[in-house]
């Protein structure tokens, strides 16, 4: 069992409270005043806890909690294994064994030239500069809206009447071309209400974006990418709202602006430790099962949220003069060695201790949360989704989980997933044979090294004067000896040299080295080392040939975080954006995930472009393509050389109205004699609001062929 260390319960009677504070040897004297508040925040707190129901809901979790962490010990052992790979160093019974045998130890570091050259690159795809690894675009067929399927009804019965009005009741009109031309009016309505649905998915990208970037998203990204590198699951956390601290201008006396601080509720995202998340023993991915973080929190951070909805204030408190007493610092078995590993090797000597917090994510009865004052509509019986924050026993938030489809504000990805399991194969575990046998083989060579670094010697003490030092060699000395008392004639210091294997122990460390770049995907050309590409590698048609192939393990890896990761927190992002009033769309939307899909055939897809634009650069592809489309391609071209294509190529309507223009010119000419004075100026095209005439409504005829020629065929 994982022991506690320093725990007590709240329905426990409190400890006496100490004259001396915490960290300091002078004594302070306790007046009674202070001693009834705190002796009144106790009272409300057990008041509070020692509901029937706030009991009840203590013991599930605690129960939950236990049964989650007894199932992860395997797990800790298995991440405290990877992080000591990274950091180059042997497991405890591994270097025992060394030690035992004695000679060489040393520890090559290929894990972490590996993880840092998988960090490397997947950074490089999902961070690039200037451009983002997600987008947001309208459903391939958008719903039609009521009213504009209503409308284009109507001017198919407008257009009827007009026909028949002209041409007479008699004019020869099947169903057929009445459906036909219905679907063309049809058509060309999606058309312009995906052309709209564009226009707003471009505006709710750019509002996740400026989410993203106050909430430091990217930064934790990174973060959440150094574990996907290194460990068998990543997590990130979030969106959640905090209240920070920001720097406010205000107009001082003299007018002049001053800076002040100011409070300011942001939607941020966290990056979590895999050592501190414990899922549902049978959990099989995020949202199946419970889920529970242990956090470490300063004070002042948990003393924010006194009076946040869903927080109680008065088990805040009561948890506050708590710690101030030494409470509540919990210590697990796997917590000093990953301090150890962490380069925090005296953390547990931190006088300024954090209070440690458990935040559950599933489902608990319904009839706990009455106790809380949450109204809950359904039955009391009824499991619902929620998020729990409880500290040494004492439950301090109950929120229910609001979201639409009962997602978990988590996210995790591995390297190499399993189906059965939130926790996967960790890039260190795939190639953990490799890196002990580079090991071993690099120990041998050391010692052998040693070994035949001089000669050995043999040496019969009993023909040796007395007195010589034999254990010491040295250039020219003079070893006094007796003549082989057999007569045989035999030195009584014999030297031999030791065979030197480097050249084998070479060749078993170049190997190993090389098949784990080939387990992980990441070959040792791909990170500039040497010359390992050999054969079609010599060339650079070749070596991107190899490229190309070896990075097919990369692109699934970094699918994975696009699935589960990147494409999840954009709708996360989103749908709070709709739902804090901060942006207004209800229309059906797709969410791109452009790393695995885009950015790694970045430069293969702007040689493609250009190609196109080549080939297609005659009359003949032009009269097909024309200017729109043109210039959609070359959009794009500008954009992937890191330039603002809207500024560069005009947006469609203009030129539109530049072509219009250009016709209009010869008829205008024609028509008669110039006025006195020179030609007149041509009207500059005005941009239409939301990219269309005002009085051009969606579900308007389309230029297409109407019902009386369809009659005349």
């Amino acid at each position: 069992m994982a022991e506690l260390i320093g725990t007590s319960s709240p329905n426990q009677p409190a400890a006496p409270l100490s004259a001396i504070p915490e960290g300091n040897s002078i004594l302070r004297m306790v007046g009674n005043k202070e001693l009834k508040q705190i002796d009144k925040k106790l009272n409300e707190d057990a008041a509070q806890q020692n509901k029937p129901e706030i009991i009840g809901l203590t013991a599930h979790l605690n129960t939950l909690w236990e049964a989650a962490k007894d199932a992860k010990w395997v797990i800790d052992a298995r991440l405290a294994k990877c992080i000591r790979a990274k950091k180059g160093k042997y497991d405890p019974d591994d270097l025992s064994a060394i030690r035992e045998f004695g000679g060489s130890e040393i520890y090559m570091m290929l894990t972490n030239v590996k993880t840092r050259s998988i960090e490397a690159q997947i950074k490089d795809i999902l961070i690039p500069a200037g451009e983002k690894p997600w987008g947001i675009d309208p459903t391939p067929i958008p719903d039609l809206p009521k009213e504009v399927a209503d409308r284009v009804v109507e001017n198919l019965k407008a257009e009827l009447g007009q026909i028949f009005a002209v041409l007479g009741p008699n004019v020869p009109i099947t169903p057929e071309m009445v459906d036909i031309r219905m679907m063309e009016l049809m058509s060309t309505a999606r058309a312009e209400i995906k052309k709209i649905a564009g226009n707003e998915c471009f505006l709710a990208e750019q509002h996740v974006e400026d989410l993203f970037v106050e909430g430091n998203f990217y930064e934790e990204l990174a973060k959440f990418i150094k574990d996907f590198s290194v460990y068998l699951t990543a997590f990130l956390r979030g969106p959640f709202v905090v209240t920070e601290k920001k720097l406010e201008w205000v107009d001082g006396p003299n007018g002049k602006s001053i800076a002040q601080q100011g409070m300011k509720k942001i939607l941020k995202f966290a990056r979590v430790s895999p050592f501190d998340m414990y899922p549902a023993p049978a959990a099989k991915a995020i949202n199946d099962g419970y889920m529970i973080e242990r956090m470490r929190v300063r004070p002042a951070d948990l003393s924010k949220f006194r009076g946040t909805d869903g927080y109680s204030k008065v088990a805040i408190d009561a948890t506050m003069l708590d710690h101030q007493r030494g409470y509540l610092t919990n210590w697990l078995w796997t917590d000093q060695e990953r301090a150890n590993i962490e380069n925090r090797p005296q953390e547990i000597t931190d006088p300024t201790a954090m209070i440690e917090v458990l935040l559950f994510n599933g489902e608990i009865p319904g009839r706990y949360l009455a106790e809380w004052g949450i109204k809950y509509e359904g039955d009391i019986s009824d499991h619902v989704m929620v998020s729990c924050m409880w500290v040494h026993g004492r439950v301090i938030m109950l929120k229910i989980n609001k979201h639409p489809l009962g997602w978990k504000p988590y996210y995790s990805a591995s390297f190499d997933p399993s189906v059965d399991s939130i926790w996967g194969l960790a890039p260190t575990e795939l190639m953990e044979d490799c890196q002990r046998m580079c090991n071993a083989a690099a120990r041998a060579l050391s010692n052998n090294m040693a070994i035949a670094s001089g000669p050995q010697v043999e040496v019969f003490e009993d023909r040796i004067q007395p007195g010589t030092d034999v254990s010491r060699v040295w250039p020219w000395k003079i070893w006094k000896t007796e003549t082989d008392p057999n007569g045989q004639g035999k030195p009584a210091v014999n030297f031999f040299q030791p065979q030197m294997l480097s050249s084998q122990l070479m060749e078993i460390f170049t190997f190993f080295y090389a098949q784990s770049g080939e387990q992980l995907g990441v070959p040792a050309f791909e990170q500039g080392v040497g010359d390992q590409a050999g054969g079609a590698g010599k060339t650079a048609h070749g070596l991107a040939m190899l490229m190309n192939a070896s990075s097919k393990i990369m692109k699934d890896a970094i699918g994975y975080i696009d699935i589960d990761v990147i494409k999840k927190v954009v709708m996360q992002t989103w749908l709070y954006a709709i739902e804090s009033g901060n942006m207004d769309y209800t229309g059906d939307i797709h969410i791109v995930a452009r790393a695995s899909e885009y950015l790694i055939i970045a430069e293969q897809l702007q040689a493609r472009r250009q190609e196109f634009l080549n080939y297609t650069n005659n009359p003949v592809d032009l009269a097909i393509i024309g200017m729109e489309g043109r210039s959609k391609v070359l959009r794009e071209t500008v954009k992937s050389l890191k330039m603002d294509g809207e500024e560069i190529v005009p947006p469609e309507w203009q030129l539109q109205a530049a072509a219009a223009n250009q016709v209009a010119g010869p008829e205008q000419e024609e028509a008669g004699p110039k006025p006195a004075g020179g030609s007149q100026p041509k009207k500059k095209a005005e941009k239409p609001i939301g990219g269309r005439p005002e009085d051009d409504k969606i579900g308007g005829a389309p230029p297409v062929v109407p019902l009386e020629q369809m009659a005349q065929m």
